[in-house]
């Protein structure tokens, strides 16, 4: 923060003044303090008030302690404003195709990134189709039936998370649908299911005796948090892929209750395993040394990236 001083009629006015970047872009907040030089303590608390005072003003609440600092949170409070703002912006057309083309690379992205078999033709035709559709366009429209569940704002309980992954399984019967695991499950660096020449993480999830009531702390852990939206996000992925509550589709709800975290506080979808094997060696490593830090950085990563180029494409 800047101590500015603007001289009036021979009297001094001290002002804070905080700045950011969104793209190359600097916004500017400025608040007066006094007529009195601030110490540099005086200054410090200052500045802290005045950020939580922005933070609340940009997204109407306060935010608990996290790892990102406030700095970094106001930023990534002016990246979703730009991103709602320039969305609004668009004709109506635009803004629809912007909804089609984010949706039919979310559910490609996510459904590939499990080694599913569908291809970019599976996904569109389930956009567009009513009827006979075959398995592919079926996993695909399942997937988008749970996207657009998503956008509704639905209270995260076990009821929903369970239709959830019911709804995005619903072509898997053997990996039983809208079901918690009844048996032992194991974590690869590459690919989750049994390869022998995949290295086992060096962490085991727990046993599915334990499964409900980790559900049960897991949600109501949700409920409670008061972090900022992509710290909330990151952590939610992060715990609930470490209980592992299903035998399949684990990764798959993760990014759903993701970008579900995201929806609920006005942030944008963000196809956080676009980058595979970055979003992979993430999750695994925070896992493995149990810092969701590491997890958390790279999201933030992500969703600066995605927003950025999403501008840049719309100037």
């Amino acid at each position: 923060m800047a101590l500015v001083i603007k001289r009036i009629s021979g009297k001094n006015y001290y002002y804070s003044f905080l700045i950011y970047r969104v793209l190359n872009k600097p916004k500017g907040f400025s608040k007066y303090i006094g007529i009195a030089k601030p110490t540099k303590q005086k200054l410090a608390l200052l500045e802290d008030s005045f950020k939580e005072e922005l933070i609340k003003k940009l997204s109407g609440k306060e935010y608990s302690a996290g790892s990102l600092d406030k700095d970094e949170i106001i930023k990534t409070l002016l990246f979703a404003k730009h991103f709602n703002q320039k969305y609004q912006k668009l004709t109506e057309l635009k803004r629809r195709k912007y909804d089609v083309d984010s949706t039919v690379s979310f559910i490609l992205t996510t459904l590939t990134t499990e080694e599913v078999d569908v291809d970019l033709n599976d996904v569109k035709n389930a956009l567009v189709k009513t009827s006979k559709l075959t398995e592919r366009e079926r996993i695909s429209r399942n997937m988008l039936n749970a996207v657009e569940s998503i956008k509704h704002r639905h209270k995260l309980d076990k009821k929903y998370l369970l239709s959830l992954h019911k709804t995005i399984m619903a072509s898997f019967k053997t990996k039983t649908p809208g079901k918690l695991r009844d048996r032992q499950v194991y974590l690869y660096r590459k690919g989750e299911h049994e390869p022998i020449q995949n290295t086992e993480l060096k962490y085991r999830p727990p046993g599915y005796s334990e499964i409900n009531n980790m559900i049960d702390d897991f949600l109501d852990w949700y409920d409670r948090s008061g972090l900022n939206p992509i710290e909330k996000a990151s952590t939610a992925h992060y715990k609930l892929y470490k209980i592992h509550p299903f035998l399949d589709g684990n990764k798959r709800i993760c990014r759903l209750v993701f970008n579900k975290t995201l929806i609920d506080n006005d942030f944008p979808l963000i196809n956080l395993s676009v980058e595979k094997e970055l979003y992979f060696d993430a999750l695994a490593s925070a896992v493995e040394t149990d810092r969701p830090q590491l997890f958390v950085d790279f999201s933030l990563g992500q969703y600066y990236k995605q927003v950025k180029m999403f501008l840049k494409e719309n100037l």
